[in-house]
């Protein structure tokens, strides 16, 4: 009979992405012994999961079908490489969000200004660019 082993911290997380992209020849035991081998040897677990999203995310769909066994993956030690290279893409995705989700620019016309002000306004606008108040090029 063979005894549960616990897995280690942050495991679940990593066979949840592996597992699904996974030979057929791959292993949950094999996986989390070698898991558990890196993270004493000082591996963050945080690494080897972004690393394993990173690894995935990036990969070219001609290789799809040649992933490498969790615990070979593993063992190249290449988790840190693919980690960084998942956190600079995840940043660039926040900030791209975060201009679309940045307010607009404010108008160079205020509604709320006088009409007399909006008209001198528009009037220098229109000088600097070239064209009369109807739109026609001087």
């Amino acid at each position: 009979m063979k005894v549960k082993t616990s897995e280690p911290e942050g495991f679940a997380d990593f066979w949840q992405i592996w597992q699904p992209r996974m030979r057929h020849t791959d292993g949950r035991g094999d996986a989390r012994n070698c898991y558990r081998k890196h993270v004493l040897m000082g591996a963050d677990p945080q690494d080897i999961i972004d690393g394993a999203r990173g690894f995935f995310a990036f990969m070219p769909e001609k290789d799809k079908p040649y992933v490498p066994l969790a615990a070979s993956w593993l063992n190249k030690e290449a988790y840190p490489d693919w980690a960084v290279k998942w956190r600079e893409f995840q940043a660039r995705l926040a900030e791209t969000a975060a201009k679309r989700t940045a307010p607009p620019p404010k108008p160079i016309i205020q509604p709320e200004q006088a009409k007399e002000d909006r008209e001198a306004i528009a009037r220098r606008v229109y000088e600097r660019l070239g064209m009369t108040a109807l739109g026609e090029v001087h």
